[in-house]
């Protein structure tokens, strides 16, 4: 069948000349006419058995799909209702997946890959590294402590922080582009369901109005054709991408190549005057229906393989829907380029060097220039708008090729099938459908038990009721009184039964008839936490990993039930990842050509919340091949799921700071995360050795101002008692004066007479002599108070400064 998918494409072995706009319009026809409706992978679902996936998401049942699953055999008897009742038992299991892809670590960065720019790079590192040791060495005023630090600053700056100017822009371009697009949202919100669902994930990079573009592709809306047994979609030779779209949007997309007629086809298509034809307003969604692909299930234990592949070749998705949208196809194909290579021969070293040139280059033989013909493969791209317009019909803007191989290239559309090998294995949603299935049929069962369930039954015998009673108000009173009222010769009083009935009446009631089905319903009960439970160990999420943990479950125990079940789904994650890199990787490319030929300047914010204006020259941002560094290991997701933790412990022992701790979560770089924290111990230790420091210089001041101060203490004493020895002195000689005056008066036969008053010269002499004491006590005693204010007040000014280096350090 193959073969029959691509009779009558054209020839693709063509000279620039030959293809020109009537063949170009062939190419896109042919997809029109043939591959809107078929799937030629042999590794990917069909397109029913996507929308059955996408629709059991959306809470809606195919009859067909569960006749299949739950009647293998066929039989007649219909035990499944039409009406059956879907219950959400897959999403929870999905959205748990979705919620961890949204809280997993991507840790990126932008590096330069072509080897002319490697070596620029490390010639531009070893002349930094350069002038920084030769700066540092002429450095006379610094210390030999100060120069080891900053000898380790720059060392760490160097092997860590260093970044080409090329590889700084870039990486700021991606993250400003990661915002405005919100690729958390794209990737790990829309893109990782697809995955899930239908075990596909597919993203279109494109040039809209100057700009990159990225888009999330609808895995229902895009067919792949001679791609092999690859799982991955930017390896297949034609890609039609078929969906429809407002006018609004045609014109805000196509704008600068859509010419007056197009406008006028526009018109036509948006007021409904296209061809005066109203019946092609039908449903957007006819070439879904049962009509055009059938319902039918084919022979499958429990998935089903491609149905398309017995549908003709004819398009059933109509140029326009009821609500005004025009259908837009969009075309890729690998088209044949021929290139000459070029061998040469170098001026200097006369060494033979080769290059590719176009066709219509001419070798010069007289520099001893040779060519080789080489047919290698080309992008080629266009667009059909409804029936008329067709645009952009050319070789794709960005060929993202290879620079080892010319004819490598691809389309822009990266795409990722989650499949091993050549096997079309099933997405998740499709190993869960059939408990899902039967999950809807035992609720349904279970339902229609406790609907007729009566439960015990009393038996009413209409002899025993009074003949004057109705039935209504025989159970009023069995209701509300609790009384069975009965009349046992009401019967007995007629006919033959006269007198003979009375004596066997109670032998005819059986009493309570059991019509209680609990049993059948605890069985159905039990089959649904069944289930449930074997759904979560066929995708591999445990019950404590959707946060049903029991009272009797220890920490540990949980812990270590939640890490192996993610073991089980680890590699969603890890091709999600390889998926998210060379997306990330694909789209740098198209920024290149994007931004060639001008300039781009942003505004963006960097991790501590600052405002900055970036300025790329797309000339030089173009001359560079980029790549992609991720690190999203098993230990990069343990370290940023426990770095919470980790970080409050650090605070506690103000091993970080409380800014820094702010800092950690304002960017998603495990690597910068690290070079915080280094930073913020190195700075933490540092205040920690000057506190330390001043600690001891303020033990030392204290020490010396306790020594000063016995000193003063000392000398105050020696001074109180030498005052004292000195009015000792003086009040001694007064008084041995006196006695010896007393003593010659009686020798001289003098009569005794009282001890004169001292003189006034005396008495002044001693009053001067008490009075430069006190002054002189005085003017110690402020110096003493003078030193002990001192001593405080270093005191004060120590204890200021070790609270404000604490404050500082928390």
């Amino acid at each position: 069948m193959g073969l029959e998918i691509f009779n009558g494409f054209p020839q693709q072995r063509l000279s620039d000349k030959q293809k020109g706009k009537q063949w170009r319009r062939k190419c896109v026809d042919f997809a029109d006419s043939r591959g809107s409706t078929l799937n030629s992978s042999p590794v990917r679902k069909s397109f029913l058995h996507k929308k059955i996936n996408y629709d059991l998401w959306n809470m809606k049942l195919h009859t067909d799909d569960i006749q299949y699953v739950l009647n293998p055999n066929k039989l007649k008897a219909n035990f499944i209702p039409d009406n059956l009742q879907h219950y959400p038992t897959i999403n929870p299991k999905l959205n748990v997946l979705r919620g961890e892809a949204l809280a997993r670590v991507f840790d990126w960065h932008v590096v330069i890959t072509n080897p002319n720019a490697i070596s620029e790079i490390e010639n531009a590192k070893r002349d930094a590294v350069y002038q920084s040791l030769q700066s540092l060495i002429q450095s006379q005023s610094i210390s030999e402590e100060d120069y080891q630090k900053r000898l380790t600053e720059q060392n760490d700056f160097f092997q860590y922080q260093y970044q080409d100017m090329r590889e700084v822009r870039a990486n700021e371009l991606l993250k400003h582009y990661s915002k405005e697009y919100d690729f958390r949202e794209l990737f790990d919100n829309q893109g990782i369901m697809d995955a899930m669902i239908v075990k596909e994930e597919i993203y279109l990079n494109d040039i809209i109005g100057g700009e990159p573009y990225v888009e999330r592709v609808d895995p229902m809306k895009l067919r792949v054709f001679r791609s092999g047994n690859s799982n991955r979609i930017e390896d297949a030779d034609m890609i039609v991408y078929e969906d429809y779209k407002s006018i609004g949007w045609v014109r805000d997309t196509y704008y600068d190549v859509l010419t007056a007629k197009d406008h006028a086809y526009l018109d036509k298509v948006e007021t409904g005057g296209v061809d005066g034809d109203t019946d092609i307003w039908d449903d957007r969604n006819a070439y879904m229906t049962d009509t055009h692909l059938g319902d039918t299930m084919v022979s499958n234990p429990h998935f089903f393989s491609s149905l398309l592949n017995n549908v003709d070749y004819t398009t059933t998705m109509l140029p326009y829907d009821g609500e005004g949208n025009v259908r837009v196809l969009r075309v890729y194909w690998k088209s044949a380029r021929k290139i000459k290579k070029i061998k040469y021969y170098d001026y200097e070293t006369g060494e033979e060097e080769y290059k590719f040139m176009p066709q219509t280059y001419i070798a010069d033989k007289t520099r001893g220039e040779e060519e080789e013909i080489f047919w290698v493969n080309e992008a080629w791209e266009g667009t059909k708008i409804g029936t008329e317009i067709y645009v952009n019909i050319r070789p794709r803007p960005v060929q993202y090729f290879s620079m080892s191989n010319p004819s490598r290239c691809h389309f822009g559309i990266i795409g990722q099938l989650y499949n091993i090998g050549s096997t079309n294995s099933p997405s998740l949603v499709d190993t869960l459908k059939p408990y899902a299935y039967l999950y809807d049929a035992t609720f349904d069962k279970l339902y229609k038990l406790i609907e007729s369930n009566l439960g015990k039954l009393t038996v009413l015998d209409l002899s025993f009721k009074p003949d004057s009673w109705t039935t209504e108000k025989w159970m009023y009173f069995a209701k509300v009184n609790h009384l069975a009222v009965k009349n046992s010769f009401n019967e007995g009083k007629k006919g033959a039964a006269t007198g003979k009935l009375a004596g066997a009446l109670n032998n005819n009631s059986t009493g309570v008839v059991d019509a209680s089905v609990t049993q059948e319903i605890q069985y159905n009960i039990q089959l649904l936490d069944w289930l449930e439970t074997t759904m979560g160990k066929a995708c591999g999420i445990s019950p404590q990993r959707e946060g049903q943990i029991s009272n009797r479950e220890t920490v540990g125990g949980v812990e270590r039930a939640t890490l192996q079940s993610s073991h089980i789904t680890e590699w969603l994650f890890a091709q999600h990842d390889s998926l998210k890199k060379r997306e990330l990787e694909c789209f740098l490319e198209t920024a290149k050509i994007a931004l060639k030929g001008r300039k781009k300047k942003f505004e963006y914010l960097t991790s501590d919340g600052s405002r900055r204006i970036m300025e790329i020259d797309g000339d030089e941002f173009a001359e560079c091949d980029y790549g992609l560094v991720v690190d999203n290991a098993q230990g990069t997701q343990a370290l940023a799921q426990k770095l919470e933790t980790l970080a409050q412990a650090g605070l506690q022992n103000q091993m970080i700071n409380f800014s820094t701790m702010m800092k950690l979560y304002s960017t998603e770089s495990i690597a910068e995360k690290i070079r915080m924290i280094e930073n913020s111990e190195r700075r933490m230790q540092e205040q920690q050795e000057e506190i330390r420091q001043q600690q001891m210089q303020m033990q030392q001041q204290q020490i010396q101002a306790e020594a000063e101060q016995k000193q003063l203490e000392m000398e105050q004493r020696d001074i109180q008692n030498q005052r004292d020895n000195d009015t000792r002195i003086l009040v001694a000689k007064i008084q041995a004066q006196a006695n010896i005056d007393s003593s010659v008066a009686r020798a001289s036969g003098f009569t005794e007479t009282p001890i004169q008053p001292l003189t006034d010269k005396e008495r002044a002499d001693l009053l001067q002599r008490t009075r430069e004491f006190d002054e002189k006590n005085k003017l110690e005693h402020e110096k003493l108070q003078l030193e002990r204010e001192k001593i405080k007040s270093q005191e004060r000014i120590a204890k200021h400064r070790d609270a404000t280096s604490v404050k500082k350090g928390s």
